[in-house]
């Protein structure tokens, strides 16, 4: 398994390639909306990087409808993926508008004519403020011997990506979807794109800082498969 990044017209693509006893180049589109590659050994990386670039409008195109139907799993009238665990929304009707969780319950209090999706809604865009910020805070600790600013997050709902970063601007973005998935994977990414502050890259410099400190970062991953 190798995570790679082409740079194509418009916007890089990130994909997973595997090497496998295949015949010919696969692609796939995982459940997250993420791009899945297999190839044999003996294929050229220039070659598997061409075929996935020429693919740029079947990728959009089946990341967007990926994405519709995970929104509807992640998040519906009467249940909520928080950190990797399904929680039933409760409702109540009160003088407020007020969201909390615990054991596997999600309280949610409402006004009178209330928009439940939206006070659920506000509710998860303070919740990624909280835990995205403190994961960042922890990371930046964590990497205290390259001695890095206090980076600019911005959170926002992303199509084919877990997080960005620009190193100039020092911002990372993060997909509002991390939240629906387990603490370790947002660990993961949030590491992932404060390592690019360090190298702008994806290569193996790149991934030997990210396994020092986080040695089973690869099982990480696959937790968002």
């Amino acid at each position: 398994m190798e995570p790679r990044t082409i740079q194509c017209k418009k916007y890089p693509i990130a994909y997973t390639l595997l090497i496998k006893k295949v015949k010919n180049i696969n692609m796939r589109i995982n459940e997250n909306g993420e791009i899945v590659v297999s190839a044999n050994a003996f294929v050229p990386l220039e070659r598997i990087d061409e075929f996935v670039s020429a693919k740029i409008e079947w990728i959009r195109k089946h990341q967007q409808a990926r994405l519709s139907q995970s929104q509807r799993v992640l998040l519906s009238e009467h249940q909520l993926m928080l950190f990797g665990k399904q929680y039933k929304i409760k409702y109540v009707q009160g003088n407020y508008e007020h969201v909390t969780y615990e054991d596997g319950i999600v309280h949610v209090i409402l006004k009178k004519n209330s928009d439940k999706e939206k006070v659920i809604r506000r509710f998860l865009d303070r919740l990624c403020h909280d835990i995205f910020h403190d994961i960042a805070d922890i990371t930046r600790n964590m990497l205290a011997d390259y001695e890095l600013k206090e980076p600019v997050i911005k959170v926002r709902m992303m199509k084919s990506r877990w997080g960005s970063c620009i190193p100039l601007k020092h911002q990372i973005t993060l997909n509002k979807r991390l939240i629906h998935y387990p603490i370790e994977f947002i660990e993961y990414v949030i590491l992932h794109e404060f390592v690019h502050f360090i190298q702008p890259n994806h290569s193996k410099a790149f991934y030997a800082i990210i396994e020092n400190y986080m040695p089973d970062y690869k099982r990480r991953i696959q937790l968002a498969c």
